[in-house]
Parts: C-alpha cells; structure tokens; sequence
C-alpha cells in the first residue's frame, strides 16, 4: 500500500529539490517523489510548525485528497484548522512515559550535532542538575493536546481535555510496545505486512539485536531517584494523562483486533 505523506523533509532532501517544489505558491499543492520508486511520496507543505499548519489550510489540503498520513507536532491546532464534519481523520501516536522522555531528551542532545537544539553544555552534567536548573518543560503533552503554548499552564482542565480528546480521537500506540503499536497501526491503516518490502522494514526497526534503528543508549533513571522525583514535580499532570494512555492502549486491543477480523472476513 502506497500512502502520501505530509510533513518536514531533512534540509538536506529539501536542498535537492527542483524551486518549483521546494518554493511553490500557495495554491501549488505538489505531490513528488524526492526518494525515487524506492521511497515515499510527499506533499510540499510543512506540518511541524503553526504557520505550515496554517499554509495547508490556505491550500485545502485535506480537501484535496492529495494526502493520506499527516505529521503535526501540533495535533489539536491541526485539528481545529485542517479537518471538519465532511473531512476528519484519526489520530496515530506513540506516547512515551514523560519522565523517561525528557531523561532521553537530556542525554540526546548532548551528542545530537546535527539538531537545532544541541547541547554541548550538557556533557558532563548530572541528571538530577539538569532537572533542577536546566529543563524547562512541564506537561508538554498535555499542553500539546489541549491547544497550549510552551510557556502556557495546565491545569486539571486541560488534562480533561486531553483525555478527552485521546479517547475520541486516538489510536494509541506505547514506545515500551513498539511491536504491537506497529501492528495495530498497519490494522488501521491496511498496510499488507504480507510485502516483501513491509517486512523488510518491520526487520529494520525491529530486527535482530538489542539496539534498533533511531535508538539511543543511555543510563536509566531509576523510578524514586532524587532526579525522577524532581522531574515528576513538574510533569504530574502529563504522568495522568499517560496513565489514562496506558488504560486505552489496553481497551482498544479488542476493538482494533475485531476490527482486523472483520476487514478478512470481506476480503475472502
């Protein structure tokens, strides 16, 4: 199954595109191929960003029907200026424990030289330090889903919203579940595991040995620590919504399963 995708390609792929793509007006919606036969077919809109989100709206581009999987950093803005009654969608995502996050956040960035946000002042410094005078995120999930800005504050208000909006919206899918989350996504959106190249990829990212493709090492935090229980401080709001999350990963199992037995039984 083909599937065209909307969302931020590396600089390095933009770099190598033909200005008519990289730099269309607002009314060019463009659909190309920047991999070849050998990849996945884009759309020339940005979705990680407010003003990309905004761009798409002027370009109705879910109207157009030019795409089928949308990458938003911003789920609950692109909801509220990209679906409607006639366009909706469904949500697919995978929550990570909010501690155990921002501890890989730490780590990442230390030796991330190719992000934006590269921290070289972190090497060296202690978990517990970084925690207490250097991160500056607090409930970012639920401020993500709740239509809140970083500097913004969540109360329980949000977190209702939140909650509200994973139960009605979301596939939810568990970074500690990374198997069965691809397997109920690839239910949902009828992607045939039965391919040569499919499985190919389910063995790239999930193949033999301990470490993974887009996998990062790193010391663990242990749950109790001074550094969790300082990180735990600022987030305990995001640690409810995450474990509402874990409630509905379990109760959608059935669903999605009996979801997958029907789309057979039509297929026969």
């Amino acid at each position: 199954m083909d599937l065209t995708i909307a969302s931020r390609l590396n600089p390095s792929i933009e770099s190598r595109l033909n200005p008519s793509i990289s730099n269309a007006d607002e009314n060019g919606l463009i659909v190309f191929e920047p991999f070849g036969k050998r990849g996945g077919t884009f759309v020339n809109v940005d979705m990680t960003t407010r003003s990309g989100i905004l761009r798409a709206e002027r370009m109705n581009l879910v109207p157009s029907g030019k795409v089928d999987i949308l990458f938003v950093m911003e789920p609950a803005f692109a909801g509220e200026h990209l679906f409607d009654r006639e366009h909706t969608g469904r949500i697919l995502c995978l929550f990570r424990h909010p501690l155990k996050r921002l501890e890989s956040k730490f780590y990442y960035l230390q030796t991330a030289t190719w992000e934006k946000t590269y921290r070289p002042e972190w090497k060296g410094m202690d978990l517990f330090e970084w925690a207490t005078t250097q991160n500056q995120e607090n409930n970012i999930m639920v401020k993500k889903l709740a239509g809140l800005r970083f500097n913004d504050t969540a109360t329980e208000a949000e977190l209702r919203l939140a909650m509200r909006l994973v139960e009605k919206r979301f596939v939810v899918g568990l970074t500690d579940e990374m198997k069965e989350s691809i397997r109920r996504f690839n239910i949902v959106m009828n992607v045939d595991l039965t391919s040569l190249r499919n499985q190919n990829c389910m063995r790239r990212f999930f193949g033999h040995g301990t470490l993974k493709s887009n996998s990062n090492s790193h010391p663990k935090m242990e749950p109790g620590s001074p550094a969790w229980d300082a990180l735990a401080q600022g987030n305990a709001l995001d640690i409810q919504l995450y474990e509402y999350i874990l409630l509905m990963f379990d109760q959608q199992r059935e669903v999605i399963d009996s979801y997958a037995t029907s789309v057979n039984e039509m297929s026969l």
